[in-house]
């Protein structure tokens, strides 16, 4: 799937949607269809995928189109709410989709390395505690971020605990900075994963949209793309 070269739409030319439509470019994949506040909806062609990187405010009308036009969705926004999130899971019996609220090939890294350290130590002598710290710039809409609740949900899942605490803070550069902290003893051990260009989602949202080309409706995680893209054949002895 890693060499399909679909058509892409994008919706919200943010800084994402910008680094979006620039990575396109760069990998030689048509960008024909855009859509923003600014400049309303303008397309060439039906995308192969769309790739949504704007807000909750427009999902109705991108459920809409992916509905009627048959497109595959990469659905980027972190912040939709339970409902919403229920409409896109009922767009996915049509379509597929992915479920792509943080795109970068780190923080799946991290994920993995933070549900390995629970599945070390849950039935240990150790028992740490943890906890998240999470930093976005000002502007981020809401707070703590999809990303720091996915983080407490994987140490949660494995662990049977709850994390302690999720520190936000909102300040500095973009793009974000997540660590997960476990404390035990006289030791503390800080998984953390820091973005600092919007390169790395707009990487991760090319990928998913060259992954899902093709595949039949469903919904699926960046984890599983993931999961999927870096499984090595193992060699015969």
């Amino acid at each position: 799937m890693t060499d399909a070269r679909p058509s892409i739409g994008v919706v919200g030319l943010g800084g994402l949607g910008r680094t979006v439509v620039a990575t396109c470019a760069a990998a030689g994949l048509p960008v024909v269809l855009t859509a923003s506040l600014g400049t309303g909806w303008r397309a060439d062609a039906v995308p192969d995928v769309l790739v949504d990187a704007s807000g909750p405010g427009a999902l109705t009308e991108v459920v809409a189109y992916c509905r009627n036009s048959r497109t595959a969705l990469v659905e980027c926004v972190s912040n939709l709410d339970d409902d919403q999130w229920v409409t896109v899971t009922g767009l996915a019996e049509e379509v597929p989709v992915v479920r792509a609220t943080n795109l970068a090939l780190g923080h799946h890294l991290q994920t993995a390395l933070v549900r390995r350290a629970a599945e070390l130590v849950a039935s240990g002598p150790f028992a740490p505690v943890a906890s998240i710290r999470e930093r976005h710039p000002a502007t981020k809409a809401h707070r703590p971020s999809a990303t720091a609740g996915k983080l407490a949900g994987s140490w949660a899942a494995v662990s049977g605990e709850e994390v302690t605490e999720i520190c936000v803070e909102r300040s500095g550069l973009p793009v974000s900075d997540h660590e997960v902290v476990l404390t035990w003893g006289g030791e503390t051990l800080t998984v953390g994963h820091a973005v600092g260009s919007f390169a790395a989602a707009a990487h991760g949202a090319v990928a998913a949209a060259r992954w899902v080309t093709g595949r039949p409706p469903g919904l699926h995680s960046v984890q599983s793309m993931y999961d999927e893209l870096m499984v090595k054949e193992t060699p015969c002895p």
